[in-house]
């Protein structure tokens, strides 16, 4: 078992080797969490959680167990995702970052977060989506701020995306807000990976590796990798056929999330 729900406020994570909280926090697909003394605290949506980590387990005290275990893809059992991406070099890889999850974020909060992250540093996009939350989302009591709900994302101008430090982006966020209020997520789910893609390339701020971090992270579409100009330096080191199975793998993007890890926060090389 890797998870189980205790109550409608907890979950207990047993199984470690597939739930490294310190990977997944620092594997480029977390923006809106704080260390503790226990853990982290994250936030997605309206909702919050509390990881607390002990040598056995991780306690996930939250508003809503039933959205976090969906959150951190509780169901999926990843050995059998890192089975079948055991080559030398990713194997050596996956040794230190294979408790990273694909995490399941909300589609809303996925877009313009990944929109306001385009060639943008982490620090500084991270300050935009804190001040974005605290500005115009929901106080939640005792626990920080709600991303903005798509009314809320509505009251923003052009001026306001400006001054909350979104630069040359401004103009498209107000245009991808207006597209998103005109967009299903349960429809798009439902897309065929290039269907879904062309539908996202449609939006405005949208390019190809935008709408890979949204369909990896929001619709959950593990054989897309999101790939930038960094990690094709990287995969040059590797084998065709390896290259082959993280560019386009049925897990290419889970694969991709364990190199970014590795390489970008851990410094470590193929």
């Amino acid at each position: 078992m890797i998870a189980q729900i205790i109550n409608p406020h907890q979950i207990e994570v047993y199984d470690l080797s597939q739930f490294d909280a310190y990977a997944i926090m620092h594997s480029g697909q977390v923006f809106r969490y704080q260390t503790t003394n226990t853990g982290f605290t994250v936030w997605s949506a309206a909702h919050w959680a509390e990881l607390r980590i002990f040598p056995d387990k991780v306690i996930i005290k939250c508003d809503d167990a039933a959205y976090f275990y969906r959150y951190f893809d509780l169901t999926t059992d990843y050995r059998i995702i890192k089975n079948a991406l055991a080559f030398p070099k990713l194997q050596k890889v996956m040794e230190v970052g294979g408790g990273i999850r694909i995490l399941q974020g909300d589609w809303v909060e996925m877009v313009i977060s990944f929109i306001i992250s385009a060639n943008n540093n982490i620090k500084r996009f991270t300050k935009t989506l804190n001040a974005l939350c605290e500005s115009y989302g929901t106080q939640i009591a005792g626990h920080g701020y709600a991303f903005p709900t798509l009314t809320q994302l509505a009251t923003i101008t052009v001026a306001d995306w400006r001054a909350l430090g979104c630069g040359y982006r401004d103009q498209y966020l107000m245009k991808a807000v207006q597209q998103l209020g005109q967009m299903d997520f349960t429809v798009l789910q439902t897309l065929s990976t290039d269907a879904l893609n062309k539908a996202l390339l449609a939006m405005a701020g949208v390019g190809p590796k935008v709408a890979a971090c949204i369909m990896l992270f929001a619709f959950h579409r593990l054989e897309v990798a999101p790939i930038d100009t960094w990690l094709k330096k990287a995969i040059t080191q590797l084998t065709l056929d390896e290259q082959a199975v993280i560019l386009h793998g049925q897990y290419a993007g889970v694969a991709q999330q364990y190199i970014f890890y590795a390489l970008q926060h851990l410094h470590q090389t193929l």
